[in-house]
């Protein structure tokens, strides 16, 4: 009996497929997710011999999926699903690929005709190189528990000088002596209290998709090694001192793309710079001193950048990135840029909430916490430009309604009226006078 993860955000599709009678065509449902990063998370506990997955998801997509799936586990097989608007996809997928691929909606006779002839190939093939590559993923599984033992052992400073160099070697740990380095540590801010009130699926997904990431962010760029504490979600990073500062802000900013998956913002904050692994605990705890010690308001920005001042004694923390005002959301900042760009366009609360990488109702409750909603702000926003372009004689009353945003020259009226306490062309004669 071979086992199938169905993989899509729309819960009546993947709740139809699972609840399909598998059974007699050999197969069983081991499991389902929404989107890509809720699969990766789940083949790591258990992992399957069949995927069948839509392209269109958030997070993390079926074309991304089925590339991480080939790199960690080259014998499972991976089903397309596509609408027909992603018939490009499709074809893209199997160039990636994939086993095979449907396109919605199916009927349960196609679905079922692929899926058996996908069992006679399982079935076909050498058994021989279905247990290599398991082996081989298990050397790679054993190598990275190694180097995560060893890191977390050695920022913690329980590796005695004599013992490092021998244990280095061991995990597989390369340093150079001719480089300086230092240890970063990024912190999600809604873990700052602990983990209570999160439950241990989301913490799971949190950190897996946290360490997905950064191996590809980080390691696959030989930038130096990192590993994901699985108990807080907060990540130590091990990097050239030349690196590491410029290389945290790209890391920033890609992490940025994150936060709705998290619903949380983060601060990474950069320890003092040491000229051995041997040193790499001191490292670390000034990282840790400067994360404890930033200013709340600042970490309730996207990527705080906090970094201890090595030529100090006293070792304070001070920003590096331009400064935040405090209580101010990175997020709403970014959102309120966009709208600053664009409020002469049809921009809906869903366009900026894609813009800036989170829910619609996430952004939404943020607006609030600054005292005024989405349409307050951006009906403001166009008032306040209509007012500087009025005193334009040569704009035209109907053309500047257009160049604010706005379709109905009643509507732009009533409301200018109402924020502005006089009409548009009223406005406009009490400032000829």
């Amino acid at each position: 009996m071979f086992t199938i993860l169905i993989v899509d955000d729309e819960a009546g599709i993947r709740d139809g497929l699972a609840s399909l009678n598998w059974q007699t065509i050999g197969y069983e449902v081991a499991g389902v997710a929404a989107h890509g990063l809720e699969a990766l998370a789940f083949m790591e506990e258990r992992p399957v011999d069949v995927i069948l997955t839509d392209i269109r998801m958030p997070f993390m997509d079926g074309l991304q999926l089925l590339g991480a799936v080939k790199e960690k586990y080259p014998f499972v097989k991976v089903i397309i699903l596509s609408g027909y608007d992603d018939f490009e996809y499709a074809k893209q997928a199997l160039k990636l690929g994939a086993a095979d691929y449907l396109l919605k909606p199916t009927i349960i006779e196609d679905l079922f005709a692929i899926f058996n002839t996908l069992h006679r190939t399982m079935v076909n093939e050498k058994q021989i190189e279905y247990r290599q590559a398991t082996l081989e993923r298990k050397e790679r599984l054993l190598s990275r528990m190694l180097r995560v033992n060893f890191l977390k052992e050695l920022l913690a400073g329980m590796v005695s000088p004599e013992d490092i160099e021998q244990s280095a070697a061991e995990a597989e740990f390369i340093f150079s002596q001719e480089s300086d380095y230092q240890v970063s540590i990024l912190s999600l801010d809604r873990m700052q209290k602990g983990v209570s009130g999160i439950s241990k699926k989301e913490l799971r997904l949190i950190t897996f998709s946290l360490d997905n990431m950064l191996s590809e962010l980080w390691e696959a760029r030989d930038l130096g090694y990192h590993y994901v504490d699985p108990e807080t979600a907060r990540c130590y990073f091990i990097g050239r001192d030349i690196d590491s500062q410029d290389e945290m802000l790209q890391v920033k900013k890609q992490l940025g793309s994150c936060m709705g998956l998290w619903q949380s913002t983060f601060t990474i904050s950069i320890g003092v710079t040491v000229t051995s692994i041997k040193q790499l605990h001191g490292s670390c705890r000034s990282a840790e001193l400067a994360l404890v010690s930033s200013d709340e308001g600042n970490r309730l920005c996207l990527g705080t950048y906090v970094e201890v001042d090595s030529r100090s004694d006293t070792q304070e923390p001070v920003e590096q990135d331009p400064p935040v005002p405090k209580g101010t959301h990175y997020i709403i900042e970014e959102a309120k840029n966009y709208l600053r760009q664009n409020y002469s366009k049809n921009v809906t609360l869903k366009k900026v909430a894609e813009h800036v990488h989170v829910t619609p109702n996430y952004l939404s409750a943020l607006f609030k916490e600054t005292g005024e909603n989405y349409i307050q702000y951006l009906t403001v926003l166009r008032i306040e430009q209509s007012k500087t372009l009025l005193k334009d004689p040569r704009n035209k009353i109907y053309e500047i309604v257009e160049m604010v945003g706005y379709s109905d020259p009643a509507y732009f009226s009533a409301t200018f009226k109402k924020y502005v306490g006089k009409t548009p062309l009223e406005y406009r004669l009490s400032m000829e006078q």
